[in-house]
């Protein structure tokens, strides 16, 4: 009885251990995963990026169903071997990319060695010089 006990636990153990991981994922990893893959680590740990990734999060968070703000992140995770999450996280990444490189000078920041600028969510009615790849910019 006490080694069925025994191997019981042990497996229970085992399986948190692996399920943690995939249970605990944020869309703030996500987010700087994105990052870190598209600019490298300089720009994704920047202190203006977490700014971005805080406010990218704020709104995902918003349209995102309670359920699937911990289901999504995790199967993002699995994209590899599964087709649709493959096809949402590429769509995520595109998006997420574009949205940084609009609301920051990443470009000139990794190019020039500036220190990175976040300028807020793009609003191209509200402010629309505020574009970093346009020649107001510069």
């Amino acid at each position: 009885m006490r080694r069925r006990t025994l191997l019981a636990g042990g497996v229970g153990v085992l399986v948190a251990a692996i399920a943690a991981p995939l249970l605990t994922r944020r869309i703030d990893d996500e987010l700087r995963h994105i990052l870190r893959v598209s600019f490298g680590d300089t720009i994704a740990d920047d202190p203006e990026a977490s700014l971005f990734i805080t406010d990218v999060a704020a709104i995902w968070d918003d349209i995102t169903p309670p359920a699937q703000r911990v289901t999504k992140p995790t199967t993002w995770m699995l994209s590899p071997l599964l087709v649709g999450p493959r096809a949402e996280r590429e769509n995520l990444t595109e998006v997420v990319t574009q949205t940084f490189m609009h609301s920051t000078n990443a470009i000139r920041a990794h190019e020039a060695g500036e220190p990175l600028v976040y300028l807020g969510m793009p609003d191209p009615y509200a402010n629309p010089c505020a574009n970093p790849l346009s020649a107001m910019w510069l």
